[in-house]
This record gives structure tokens, C-alpha cells and sequence, in this order.
């Protein structure tokens, strides 16, 4: 019995349609399966880039002629396949084209029957047909196709014996996933014959069947639109297309991660994670193999959360536009999730809640009265929300409340979330955005100084960018990004440079200041160093990353870092969920990454990522204590997001330390901002009622519940007047210029404040350098960049592996830390010893505006 498989792939196409560079990676991908002796055992695979359809067509009928009737044929396909007015199937060639009234020229594609033809002729039993391709059902725009979205593959392909797969079951697209260079049915396809994970029977064999479902089900974790479908008659199910291993240490990893990914919708439970840790350890795995297999597996999940939040806050920007949207408005957004590969299910689910919150605003600001006085103001804000959100570079002083230096967040949400849809869309026109100074990042700072910086950096004008740098810091002193991209042109000129680079969310909307307020602790360190002469002669450059809090992006940002040998340490990432989702990457690369914000208790596994923020577990002692001994209160009711690891975290461990002080902590899941059901009003009817008795509320929102945080807060003010404690993810001046006097009172956990020792060094140079007090953020931060210095300082080699001992080195400290005296633990990489502080909120002097004052716990 023979093996043969001819692989076409058509990536150039005449004008009509679009180019599919994809396809030429997709047929090198299937060569490599089915050559391979030990998975396809192919004896002749012959691959067909770019054909004309002559040369297309004679291999495909070279392919099927003279074949004895045991031997395997496999016809792969990648490219455009053409539906014409009758529903007859075509695949394009190079030289597909249309005639002048827009329909195909048959003659230059080739025919669906031809390859019956072929096929039926042939001797061969086992022909086994895989079609990567969507099948267009008009050639070009205009044409008027009949056509019911269905393309009879099994009638114009099948037969006894025979196999056809197909990436899609009509007039769908079949997509190419960012950051890969295969298509994404070929993509799955190749993984399930390479890993041997599409052996669902685990004999040792892969059928055509177990091939199809395996990759049917990955596709759909991405796409669930797309719905790839097998054609098969009789023994045409059960051809056997390749080798699977048996008793394989990673297919036996492999498969468990894929049973929880499944049963946990692309999230790995805590019992989850013990059995994969026991079952690491029984196979002999090493971490970094088992990194690789869990990322390769979990990749799809993120894929698919990476396209909601696209499509999320494309809807929003649209109805915040208009609403009720319009018709031509409603197609755009169908195209959009057509091409996103969502059904009418998956935008239903996003939608309605969105919907439901804008109604329930709207119904809110009917009911309100404005004065003309208000409807002046209101004009204002709008119009100064346009100038800033348009990069005028304008900056209104004094024209309403809340806006002493820029724009308050609270008021600009319209331009939060243009910003936001802007740049999460240029991040995936023009790649990762990492920069030493050749882009800008952060719009909101921008000025022409500044461009014409960036602009210089780019061409290697250093002498140009760092004047410009330097007069764009005269005009706006508060900006981390122009000190940080300037002391990176110092570095470039002088030719003698260390780099490490912070990753931050830019764009995004957890809050609109975070970013900066990050990036102004590394460039006071970055600053400090290098005006002192640099790390041993050598000064210090910091790569500017925008991971937008997302998990599939920040990966992609630590994989780039890794690959830079270059780069020594990384500051960052911000959220608890993004840093544990990247500290295998850093593991792997051996680089270290320390994360100035990242408090969720389970971090504390990776060898090489360290923190200079305390965990949750401190944080909550502080705040139970303070509850129990200092309010006497002995009840609480946590509100938290079940979805967000930071948020569970801090709910854990407000439990653990609460009943340690004695006191009770209500049911939880009563209180779960997460849920598509929750109602702030009647949680908190539940939280206060006679049988449940809440005394105090606890607040611990991920990044998107903090709207619903809001919604308890104002119920709680407007009913229960119950007192509130907070995570440190509520501690910003956005909330406290949303929540206002609904949220005074309100008592929270954090690490620093400016306040708590006003005359120490960082306290000092932080005023002068940035014209303003610091948050604990900037001081974490410069504490993180503080100790790579430091670390940096102390070896000779400058390599990242004597960098991660020297963290962990029990004799490793820093004194002259923002936060206190920096040291981390051995075992874990967290920060010893760090003390907490409560802060409240309380009204300004004379003034509406509140506040976070220090209090004795």
C-alpha cells in the first residue's frame, strides 16, 4: 500500500481576490506531518505553490491516476474556493479572473466535477480531501449570485471510500489567527496529527474522524461561527491517516490540560492546577515543557477572549455614539462578526448587558433636572472631551470642576473608550507596541516636540530627539514617557547601554492615569541612575510595552522580551491575571520580571517573577483587623468578580484573616459582580437583611466590574449607610471622582502613601521632578526598577540568570526604597517585610472633591 498527498497552496490571485500568504505556511506545515515516518509515514508528498489552473489541474489528475485500490490519496487545498450562480464549486488558481460583466471565467479556475472525475476514475479506496478555504458566493461585489449560503460539497466531492474535510460549511470565512503563520483550520489540523492529541480512542492511530473532530473543536474554541464539516461514505470515516504515540509522558500532560481548558472555558482550576503539578512531577516533566504544552493548548481560549473585547468595545463606541443604532450601523457591526467568526449567540451575550447599563443610565439622567447653568457646563465638558480626545493638545484649566491638569477620567469615558478602540486597533494593524522612542504611546501628552523626538529617534538623530525630548518636558514636566524616551536617546548617544523594559496597559480602561502613574516611578529611577553616571559605567535604556492588560497580547509582549537577549528585566505586568498568565514565559526565557501592582496570592509560584507590592494576604490582615477591633463590626458581605484571579484573591484571603479576628464573612456567591444577574440594589438588600445581617461591605471589583462596585456604593449610600472597605484596585482618583460623596468613608488597604512619610528622599524628588504628589504605584514601581539597578550594580556579567540570584540572595537589600527597605523572600520572590497602610475617603478642605487621608489602623 502507498502513501501520496499533493498539498496546493494559492496565496496570489489576480485583483477580485485578496492574497492569502497563509496558504504557502499551511502546505510547509502539512508537509512536515505527513513526511514524518514516525506520524504520516507519507511515501511521496509533492507540495504546489501558486499554480496556473492548467498546471493545478494536471497534478490533481496525475495525483488519482494509476493508484492501486489499497493506496491512500490526500488531496490537501489551500486558498479561495468559488461558488459561481448555479452552486457549482470551484477552486481559484493565480490566474482566476472574471470577465467585464463580473462573472468567473470557468477556464481559469478548476472545477469541483473535474476533481470528481478524478477522483471517481481512480482505483483507490481510501481518497481522503482536505479544503482549508471559504467558498465565496459571488467572484466579486455586485454579482448576483443565488445563493443560500450553502455549498454541497458532500454531492459535488463525495463517494464511497472517500473523505472530504472542509474548513467551512458555505459562504463563511475561514480565518487566519493573529500572531499565527498557518490558517486556523490548518492550524489545528497539523497540531492534532503532530502532537497526536486527535487520537481520541488513544489506540495509536488517527482516523479521518477523530482528525476531524479534534480539529473541529479547536476551531471552534476560536471561531464559533465557523463550523468545519466532514463528508465521508462508509469506510471513508475510518481511513487512518497517521501514527499517534502511545505512553507519551507529553500526550498523557497534554491531554488532562485539554479535560480542564474544556471543563473550565479556557481557565484552569486551582484543583485543576494540583493535579496537573502531581501529574508533572510523576511523568518527570520540566516546567518549561509543560509551559509550552499548557500555552499551545490554552491559546484558542485566548484567542477567543482577545476578539470578544474587540467586538465589546467596537459596540460600545457605537452606541455611545447612537442609540438606538441605526440599520447601516447594525450591518457594519454583522460584518464584523462575521469576520470575528461569532454567532448571533456569542454577540447576543455581549450585547445585552451593555444595552441593559446604557438604558438604565439613560432612565437615570432623564429623571434629572438640569439648570441652564448645568447645560452650559455639560456643553463644556463635551467640548473639552472632543479637543482632548482629538490630540488638539489643548488643555482646559478651570472650566469645570475635576479638571486641574488634564481632563478628569470620570468625565471623558466617550474618549477612555476611543482612545482605547484607536489604539487596541492600531496594536493589531501594526504589531506589539514595545518603543525606546520611536513611537508615541501615550496620545495624551502629545506635543509637536514630541513627535518631532520620535520622529528624530527613529532616523538616529539622537542629538534632535533629545533636545526635542527635553522641550516637550518643559511643556508638560508630568509626562513619564518623554523623560523615560529621553534618558533612552542619552543611552543611545553614549553607545555604552543596560536595557530592561515596563510593561503597562495603555489605552485601556481600568483607569486612564494608571499607565502613567506606573511609568513615573521607572523613569525617576531610570533618571536618577543615569544622571549619576549609569550601572557601572553603563547607562540604563527602558523599552516601553503596551500589553493592554490583555492576556494574549502580554504574552506575546514576553515572548519578545525573552527573545531579546538584549533585555535584562522586565517591571510589570499590572493586573494579577496578566502576570500570572506570563511568569511561565519569563521562566522559560529566564528572565526576570518584577511587578510593581500585582497582588494576587498565587503569583508567588515562578522562579523568576518577584514583586515589590505586598500580597493580598497582608493587605487583608490589615483591613479584618481593622474591622473587627477598630469598627467592632463583625459581619461582612464581600462583593467580588468571580472571573478576575486579583479579585478572588483578595476575597480568599478577607475571609481567611476575618475569621482569624473572629468575625463572619456572608455566603459568597450571593455577592459576585460577575454575574450577567447581578443587581446592586437587591444584593444588598440580601447583604442587610435580618437573616443575613451584613455590618460592613467589602469591595474587591476586577477592572470590569468596577461599574458595579459603583452601582453598590450608591445603593449602599442611599440605603444602608453600612461601612465600606476596599482592595487597593479602588484606591484612584477616577473613583474618587466618580463615586464622590457616596464613597465617603470608605476605608482602604495600600502598600504607600505620600502622606505616611512626607520628607523622606523619593517623597522630596518625586514633587520637584513631577510637579505633584505620587501614589503608591509610582512608588512601588520605582522600587521595582530600584532593585534590577541595584541588582544590575552588583554583578560583573550582566546576565539574567546572575540577576535572579542575586534577587533571591538572602544578603540582596535596597535602603533607599520609596516603600521601605526592598527585600524579597527566597521561596517566593515577594516582598519581605512591607507595611500596609489604611487610607479613607474624605472631603477636601473648601472645596467638593475627595480624597484618600492616611488613618491610624
Amino acid at each position: 500500500m502507498a502513501k501520496v498527498a499533493l498539498l496546493i497552496g494559492v496565496s496570489e490571485y489576480k485583483p477580485g481576490l485578496t492574497s492569502l500568504p497563509a496558504t504557502i505556511k499551511d502546505v510547509e506545515a502539512m508537509q512536515q506531518v505527513l513526511q514524518n515516518p514516525e506520524i504520516g509515514g507519507f511515501d511521496d508528498v509533492t507540495p504546489l505553490i501558486n499554480p496556473q489552473r492548467q498546471a493545478m489541474e494536471e497534478a490533481i489528475e496525475t495525483l488519482f491516476d494509476g493508484r492501486q485500490k489499497d493506496d491512500l490519496v490526500l488531496l490537501f487545498f489551500s486558498g479561495h474556493g468559488i461558488k459561481d450562480e448555479s452552486g457549482k464549486l470551484y477552486f481559484a488558481t493565480r490566474n482566476t479572473r472574471k470577465n467585464l460583466q463580473g462573472k468567473l471565467i470557468e477556464t481559469t479556475a478548476v472545477a469541483a466535477s473535474s476533481v470528481h472525475k478524478f477522483m471517481t476514475n481512480s482505483r483507490s479506496k481510501h481518497q481522503v480531501v482536505i479544503l482549508d478555504c471559504c467558498f465565496s458566493g459571488a467572484f466579486a461585489e455586485g454579482m448576483a449570485a443565488k445563493d443560500n449560503g450553502f455549498v454541497d460539497v458532500k454531492n459535488q466531492l463525495g463517494g464511497e471510500g472517500r473523505a472530504v474535510l472542509t474548513s467551512s460549511t458555505s459562504t463563511q470565512y475561514s480565518f487566519e489567527q493573529l500572531g499565527a503563520d498557518t490558517s486556523t483550520y490548518t492550524r489545528y489540523i497539523v497540531e492534532g496529527l503532530q502532537t497526536g492529541a486527535a487520537d481520541r480512542d488513544e489506540d495509536g492511530w488517527i482516523s479521518v474522524d477523530e482528525l476531524h473532530e479534534y480539529a473541529k473543536s479547536r476551531v471552534q474554541e476560536v471561531a464559533p461561527a465557523m463550523k468545519p464539516e466532514i463528508y465521508a461514505i462508509r469506510e471513508g470515516f475510518k481511513i487512518l491517516l497517521a501514527k499517534a504515540p502511545s505512553d507519551d509522558p507529553l500526550l498523557m500532560y497534554r491531554r488532562e490540560v485539554e479535560h480542564f481548558a474544556s471543563a473550565g472555558g479556557g481557565h484552569i482550576s486551582d484543583a485543576g492546577r494540583d493535579v496537573l503539578d502531581e501529574l508533572r512531577h510523576s511523568l518527570k516533566l520540566t516546567p518549561e515543557k509543560c509551559a509550552e504544552i499548557e500555552d499551545k493548548v490554552l491559546e484558542p481560549y485566548q484567542e477567543y477572549k482577545r476578539k470578544l473585547k474587540r467586538y465589546e468595545d467596537r459596540f460600545i463606541k457605537e452606541v455611545q455614539r447612537e442609540y438606538p443604532i441605526s440599520d447601516n450601523t447594525r450591518e457594519q457591526l454583522k460584518r464584523f462578526q462575521k469576520v470575528l467568526g461569532f454567532t448571533d449567540e456569542n454577540i447576543a451575550l455581549i450585547e445585552a448587558p451593555i444595552i441593559a447599563n446604557l438604558q438604565n443610565t439613560k432612565a437615570k439622567d432623564k429623571s434629572k433636572k438640569l439648570t441652564a447653568n448645568e447645560k452650559f457646563m455639560q456643553f463644556i465638558r463635551f467640548f473639552v472631551v472632543a479637543l482632548v480626545c482629538f490630540g488638539t493638545g489643548i488643555i482646559f484649566k478651570g472650566y469645570f470642576p475635576g479638571t486641574p491638569d488634564k481632563i478628569s477620567p470620570s468625565a471623558s469615558e466617550e474618549c477612555q473608550n476611543y482612545v482605547k478602540a484607536q489604539n487596541v486597533k492600531n496594536s493589531q494593524e501594526k504589531g506589539l507596541e514595545i518603543s525606546y522612542g520611536e513611537q508615541i504611546l501615550i496620545t495624551g501628552n502629545t506635543t509637536s516636540c514630541k513627535q518631532a523626538g520620535t520622529q528624530a529617534f527613529a532616523s538616529g538623530k539622537y542629538e534632535d530627539a533629545f533636545n526635542n525630548f527635553k522641550s516637550s518636558l518643559k511643556k508638560n514636566p508630568n509626562d513619564p514617557e518623554a523623560l523615560i524616551y529621553s534618558n533612552n536617546t542619552l543611552a543611545a548617544k553614549n553607545g555604552n547601554t543596560l536595557k530592561i523594559a515596563v510593561s503597562v496597559p495603555i489605552g485601556t480602561d481600568i483607569d486612564i492615569n494608571l499607565a502613567e502613574e506606573i511609568l513615573r516611578g521607572v523613569a525617576q529611577a531610570q533618571d536618577e541612575v543615569n544622571s549619576s553616571g549609569g550601572i557601572n559605567g553603563k547607562l540604563l535604556q527602558v523599552a516601553i510595552a503596551n500589553d493592554y492588560d490583555d492576556q494574549y497580547i502580554a504574552k506575546k509582549i514576553a515572548k519578545t522580551l525573552v527573545k531579546d537577549k538584549e533585555i535584562l528585566g522586565v517591571v510589570g505586568h499590572t493586573s494579577s491575571s496578566v502576570t500570572r498568565a506570563v511568569g511561565e514565559n519569563y521562566n522559560i526565557g529566564h528572565l526576570i520580571a518584577i511587578s510593581p501592582t500585582s497582588t494576587a496570592v498565587e503569583i508567588s509560584k515562578s522562579d523568576y517573577v518577584f514583586r515589590t507590592v505586598p500580597s493580598d494576604k497582608e493587605a487583608m490582615k490589615v483591613l479584618a483587623k481593622y474591622m473587627v477591633k477598630k469598627l467592632k463590626k463583625n459581619k461582612a458581605a464581600v462583593f467580588f468578580d468571580s472571573d478576575n484571579i486579583y479579585s478572588r484573591s483578595l476575597k480568599d484571603q478577607f475571609v481567611t484573616a476575618v475569621q482569624k479576628e473572629g468575625g463572619q464573612v456572608l455566603q459568597e456567591n450571593q455577592f459576585d459582580l460577575f454575574s450577567l444577574n447581578f443587581d446592586a440594589a437587591i444584593a444588598l438588600e440580601k447583604a442587610t437583611s435580618p437573616s443575613q445581617g451584613a455590618e460592613v461591605l467589602m469591595l474587591v471589583p476586577g477592572s470590569k466590574t468596577l461599574n458595579k462596585a459603583r452601582d453598590v456604593v450608591r445603593e449602599n449610600h442611599q440605603k444602608s449607610r453600612l461601612n465600606i472597605l476596599g482592595g487597593d484596585g479602588v484606591y484612584s482618583q477616577k473613583n474618587l471622582d466618580d463615586w464622590g460623596q457616596q464613597a465617603e468613608g470608605m476605608v482602604v488597604a495600600i502598600p504607600w502613601h505620600i502622606a505616611s512619610d512626607p520628607k523622606s528622599k523619593f517623597s522630596q524628588d518625586s514633587k520637584k521632578l513631577w510637579i505633584n504628589q505620587v501614589n503608591w504605584r509610582t512608588a512601588t514601581s520605582y522600587d521595582a526598577t530600584l532593585a534590577i539597578i541595584t541588582g544590575l550594580q552588583k554583578q560583573k556579567s550582566n546576565t539574567r540568570e546572575e540577576l535572579q540570584k542575586t534577587l533571591h540572595s538572602p544578603g540582596f537589600s535596597v535602603e533607599g526604597g520609596a516603600t521601605g527597605k526592598i527585600q524579597f523572600l527566597e521561596e517566593s520572590g515577594d516582598r519581605k517585610d512591607n507595611p500596609m497602610f489604611l487610607v479613607q475617603v474624605q472631603r477636601k478642605a473648601g472645596t467638593n472633591r475627595y480624597e484618600f487621608v492616611p488613618i491610624k489602623p
